[in-house]
């Protein structure tokens, strides 16, 4: 009875430090049909292949995740906008994008693992700080660019964008990345940047390196 009653206890425990840190959910993913195209979502938004964003059955909306490829180490950060998947097998549906930057678009369901991620906690004075056509560092620091610029991805959403260029820092330490505030449809829209690009040949080849990292709408802007 003893041993028993301390196995309960110990097993007790580890799950209230396992819960208590539960940070991290693994299981399977997939990524959603391109006939979900600007459909509403559980929170209203139009759905987008284009935007990085996943469906969660429980966890809250706006919370960003960290996803990575447990097969190949690959991951980006989503943002919770919609409810499901309601397959057993499945923990999470990516939007196309995603899938396609962490290798599982075309791939059925692939092995993943979440992480909760925070938001930047500047992030609400930053937005309130940059103006039109400001382009700013991770830290918000105002740039110029005196060459071409190539913006890799664009949202509504200023922590997200800030989430990404800090991951994007981490994997791609050669290049810096920024963030350029532009009006749209009368709404901020922050595209992520790549700047001070010499010459439209070296743009080029630069936009078909993110494009073949899954990246779909890679676009380059003239010189400022």
């Amino acid at each position: 009875m003893t041993v028993n009653w301390m196995k309960s206890v110990i097993f007790c425990l580890l799950m209230a430090v396992s819960s208590s840190s539960a940070q991290t959910i693994t299981g399977g993913a997939s990524y959603y049909a391109r006939s979900f195209e600007g459909r509403k979502t559980a929170n209203g938004e139009k759905f987008s292949n284009y935007d990085m964003t996943c469906a969660s059955r429980k966890l809250p909306f706006h919370t960003f995740l960290k996803i990575t490829n447990l097969k190949n180490n690959l991951t980006t950060i989503v943002r919770v906008n919609d409810r499901g998947p309601y397959a057993k097998q499945r923990v999470v549906d990516l939007s196309e994008q995603a899938a396609r930057i962490i290798g599982i678009y075309k791939r059925g369901i692939t092995r993943v693992k979440m992480e909760i991620i925070k938001p930047p906690s500047d992030a609400d004075s930053l937005k309130k700080a940059m103006n039109e056509n400001d382009i700013v560092d991770a830290d918000g620091k105002k740039m110029v660019s005196n060459g071409y610029m190539l913006s890799i991805w664009r949202t509504r959403d200023l922590p997200h964008a800030l989430l990404l260029i800090n991951q994007l820092h981490e994997l791609e330490y050669i290049q810096n990345f920024y963030v350029l505030k532009k009006m749209n449809d009368h709404r901020p829209l922050y595209h992520i940047l790549i700047i001070n690009i010499a010459s439209t040949q070296e743009a080029e080849k630069l936009k078909d390196y993110w494009e073949r990292k899954g990246f779909l709408r890679v676009k380059i802007l003239e010189k400022a």
